[in-house]
């Protein structure tokens, strides 16, 4: 049985390899391709695909291993096919039946099923094969259904539901694209309980109206907030309970919150440090150290530096002390 097996592999190889050579000469097959390889010590390719396996899983493997399966996997490419799908199909098995769709190829068009994927591929307007969502949605089930919203194509039209959401494009009377561009999902955008602090990332996506129309505007305040503030605290209810001098590290989240708390005094944005004084006297804040031990405290580097409110108060008072005890000088009349 051993030696009429080897008969058998051997008749394989004689008659992969005449094949080859007559393909060659019509100028179907390169066979030099497979000139300067080694030779293989393992299993041959031939044996492994007379005994059941594909020939497109053993090429795709083997063809650029050994001369042998180079030699062997030469009449098993597909003639007019690319380097990349020489063989066809990789695992013909995967590339039918109900389990295979279009969006499938997203994952499967290099080798796995890149025959198949080919004629799946869309067309533009043009005519022309697509580069961009070639296959449809790539999430078919995501893109359609009671749980689709247009309002959430703002992250979805580039990856998901790329052929889906164009379809739901809203346009001005030229044409173009409005800036909310998709509807608002209602179920997220609408009733007492939307945030318009989400805004801050959901205004380019599922509620881009709801998040125009609560644009704030801050008229009112003696100190508007800067930068980006137009939706308000990022963190409401973190914001709520903070101080002060919290604004310095907290500003960016808490915007409108700390904009009242702004003081004009260089290096002294948001008042003095909660610093707590362990004394003999007592256990004071900035405001009773200064009054108990004078402002002169001030003078201490590190004293003003935490207590910045306090001493430019202190500065403030001792300076207009000073211009009310000058002399008012009326010069004598001629």
């Amino acid at each position: 049985m051993a030696s009429d097996r080897s008969l058998v592999v051997l008749a394989f190889g004689i008659a992969a390899i005449i094949v080859c050579l007559v393909n060659a000469e019509k100028g179907d097959i390169d066979i030099s391709i497979c000139e300067n390889m080694t030779e293989s010590n393992t299993t041959s390719c031939a044996e492994k695909i007379a005994n059941g396996d594909l020939p497109s899983v053993v090429c795709y493997r083997m063809d650029r291993r050994h001369k042998e399966c180079c030699e062997t996997c030469l009449r098993y490419r597909v003639t007019g096919e690319t380097e990349a799908c020489r063989y066809g199909d990789g695992e013909p098995s995967r590339c039918t039946g109900k389990d295979f769709q279009p969006s499938t190829c997203y994952y499967r068009e290099y080798q796995t099923c890149c025959q198949t994927c080919r004629q799946y591929v869309k067309t533009d307007t043009t005519g022309k094969q697509r580069t961009q969502c070639k296959y449809g949605d790539r999430n078919p089930d995501q893109c359609m259904g009671s749980s689709f919203h247009p309002g959430q194509c703002y992250n979805k039209e580039r990856y998901s539901c790329c052929e889906t959401c164009p379809k739901y494009i809203r346009k001005d009377r030229n044409g173009r694209d409005l800036e909310c561009k998709y509807e608002d999902n209602p179920k997220s955008c609408r009733g007492k309980n939307f945030d318009e602090s989400t805004c801050y990332w959901r205004y380019r996506g599922e509620c881009c109206h709801a998040c125009r129309r609560r644009v704030r505007t801050f008229g009112v305040l003696k100190s508007p907030p800067t930068g980006d503030c137009k939706y308000g605290d990022r963190r409401p209810e973190f914001c709520k309970s903070l101080d002060p001098y919290d604004c310095n590290d907290n500003e960016g989240s808490c915007c409108q919150t700390c904009a009242p708390f702004q003081l004009t005094i260089k290096g002294c944005k948001y008042g003095d440090f909660p610093i707590i004084f362990d004394t003999d006297e007592g256990i004071f804040d900035c405001t009773d150290y200064l009054a108990v031990y004078g402002p002169e405290q001030c003078e201490d580097s590190l004293i003003r530096d935490k207590c910045c409110h306090t001493c430019w108060k202190s500065e403030k008072t001792k300076n207009i002390s000073l211009l009310l005890a000058t002399p008012l000088h009326i010069p004598d009349e001629e």
